[in-house]
């Protein structure tokens, strides 16, 4: 028996099957390593793009990015100044790739400027030239004649210079004059002064003086520019150069530096070193010579006061307490309301002998929980109280307005008058 029919064998296509089912996947393989191409070259695209668009050489205005710097050369200096804007803002034009200018207008940005021109002026550009009655002449500078500065350093890549919109600057210069000076002491030319000399029982006195001031150096002279030395001088066209004189300081100067007593420097002319109050760009010169000086030498002569009188006034006692004391609300117990003041002022200033210049205190600033002894109780209260002994009234005394000498010289305005025996009572 036979039989007919077809034979099948694994992996093998039959005669005459399909091909679709093998060729929908070879499709399928060839699109997905298509589309991945297509993201790769897009990719490179996008970055050829970004990279040539950052090495594309393009302009750009850097506005007020750079500055033109005014100066003036040696034989200028000192006669002449810049008086308008030594330095003036200006825009640059820079060439080059994208990038590079970025980072170059960024780093300008942090710094400004950083990137600058100079030009520096010389007596030929002041030639011709008018000066006006304020002793100020205009220069014309044109840009092309400006050049960069060390500083004024741009990458290799980039091409800088400055706008070719603003072609000229004027810069105005003032010239330098001198005019003879003098020393005004003012309110310090003559006055008082109050000095506390040391006694053999180791306490202070203290006594009144007259003195007068006069400066030493007479040939005197400012130098400077117009307008500033023009401020100072005086109908008189005079420059008037304000100087104060401290004669209390000056002769506790010179004992210290000399080691000699005070009361000794004080019957002798005293001479005091003064430094001068700096005028910004005015020098002060001095002598023949015009040597420039800093500092002035000032005598003075002192004259001990005896124009005094007697004069006497009861004055209120203000108590002043510590801290610690005035936080219990203490109080002073067994306190007279009033002390008698004996001095002697100079004539003219009784008038000023009141309760405005003349304070009496009894002044417990200083006094300390552990000072205190003997402390009770009040029976029935919550107060307590002790007593103290050995303390002293005290003088304040305006003296400005006062000029004064004690009537005993057994008193001093730290201690005026011993109080005697007061109580202090208070909360505890």
């Amino acid at each position: 028996m036979s039989t007919s029919g077809q034979t099948s064998v694994s992996n093998m296509r039959a005669p005459g099957a399909s091909r679709r089912g093998d060729t929908k996947r070879i499709s399928g393989r060839r699109f997905g390593l298509g589309g991945s191409v297509h993201i790769v070259i897009l990719a490179l695209a996008i970055l050829l793009w970004w990279i040539a668009r950052d090495m594309v050489a393009v302009s750009r205005t850097l506005t007020d990015a750079g500055r033109v710097q005014f100066s003036l050369s040696d034989e200028l200096a000192g006669k002449w100044r810049v008086y308008s804007d030594a330095e003036l803002p200006i825009s640059l034009e820079v060439s080059g790739p994208t990038k590079e200018i970025n980072v170059f207008a960024s780093s300008l940005e942090q710094v400004p400027g950083r990137f600058a021109y100079r030009y520096q002026i010389t007596p030929g550009d002041l030639a011709g030239l008018e000066v006006n009655s304020r002793r100020q002449l205009t220069l014309t500078v044109d840009l092309r004649r400006v050049e960069a500065t060390g500083e004024a350093v741009a990458p290799s890549e980039l091409a800088v210079r400055p706008q070719a919109d603003s072609r000229v600057f004027e810069v105005v210069l003032e010239e330098f004059v001198q005019r003879e000076a003098y020393f005004d002491l003012a309110d310090t030319a003559k006055g008082q002064i109050q000095v506390n000399l040391p006694r053999s029982d180791g306490r202070q006195e203290t006594r009144s003086y007259s003195y007068t001031a006069e400066v030493e150096n007479k040939n005197i002279e400012v130098y400077g520019p117009y307008s500033l030395v023009t401020e100072l001088v005086d109908q008189a066209g005079k420059a008037r150069l304000k100087l104060t004189i401290d004669a209390k300081q000056a002769v506790e100067n010179v004992a210290k530096t000399e080691r000699e007593p005070i009361e000794d420097v004080l019957r002798r002319e005293v001479v005091s070193v003064v430094p001068l109050v700096p005028v910004e760009g005015v020098v002060v010169r001095s002598g023949e010579n015009k040597r420039q000086i800093t500092e002035l030498a000032v005598r003075l002569k002192y004259d001990r006061l005896q124009d005094y009188v007697q004069v006497t006034r009861d004055f209120p006692v203000e108590v002043v307490l510590p801290n610690w004391l005035a936080q219990k609300s203490a109080r002073v117990e067994n306190l007279p309301s009033f002390v008698k003041v004996d001095m002697k002022v100079l004539s003219s200033q009784q008038t000023s002998f009141t309760e405005n210049h003349v304070h009496v205190r009894l002044d417990l600033s200083t006094l300390s929980r552990g000072d205190l002894t003997n402390i009770e109780p009040i029976e029935g209260t919550a107060l307590k109280r002790t007593k103290v002994l050995n303390w002293y009234y005290s003088l304040e005394i305006n003296t400005e307005r006062l000029t004064y000498e004690f009537v005993s010289d057994r008193v001093t305005a730290e201690q005026y008058l011993p109080i005697g025996e007061i109580t202090i009572v208070w909360t505890e």
